[in-house]
C-alpha cells in the first residue's frame, strides 16, 4: 500500500512539473497581468489539478480509504473527493486540505480549464494550493516510513 501511495505522490510531482512547463508557454503580458495563450493556460491547469487528486488519492491510500480498485470506483466526481477528505482523522492538516482543494478545484478546474481564467495572479495561487496538497501528503507517506506517525 505505501509503495502506491509513493507512486501517486511521484506522478503528482511529475504532473505537477509537466503543468509549469506548459504554463511557461503561454507567455505573459506583464502590463495586463494575464497569460497570453488561452491554450497552453487551459492545458496546464487541467494537468496541475489532476496533480492535486493524484496527491490526494496517496494520502487516501496511506489511511486506507481507498486501494487502488476502489479509488477507480469512489473517486469519480469532486464531491467524492470531499467526503474521504472529510473522514481523514489529520487533525487541522484535514481542513488545510479541504480549503486547499476547494480553491484548486474552483481556480484550476473550473476557472482555469473550462472558463478560460488567463489571470496570472490566480492561477499562479492554483498551481500553489497543488504544491501545498502535494507537501502535506509526502509529509504523512514519510511519517509513516519513519515509524513516527501511526493511525
Amino acid at each position: 500500500m505505501q509503495d502506491l501511495a509513493k507512486e501517486k505522490i511521484s506522478y503528482a510531482k511529475r504532473l505537477l512539473k509537466n503543468a509549469k512547463e506548459e504554463l511557461k508557454k503561454a507567455g505573459i503580458d506583464h502590463r495586463a497581468g494575464i497569460y497570453k495563450d488561452l491554450k497552453y493556460v487551459s492545458s496546464a491547469s487541467g494537468t496541475a489539478y489532476l496533480a492535486g487528486l493524484e496527491a490526494l488519492k496517496a494520502i487516501f491510500i496511506r489511511f486506507k480509504l481507498v486501494d487502488e480498485k476502489s479509488a477507480v470506483q469512489k473517486l469519480k466526481n469532486v464531491n467524492a473527493y470531499v467526503e474521504l477528505l472529510k473522514k481523514l482523522n489529520i487533525g487541522k492538516d484535514r481542513d488545510v486540505l479541504l480549503n486547499l482543494f476547494d480553491n484548486a478545484y474552483i481556480i484550476l478546474h473550473i476557472s482555469g480549464y473550462y472558463r478560460e481564467l488567463r489571470d496570472k495572479k490566480a492561477i499562479d495561487s492554483g498551481f500553489e494550493k497543488v504544491e501545498k496538497i502535494i507537501e502535506i501528503a509526502e509529509k504523512y507517506l514519510k511519517n509513516e516510513s519513519d515509524g513516527k506517525f501511526k493511525n
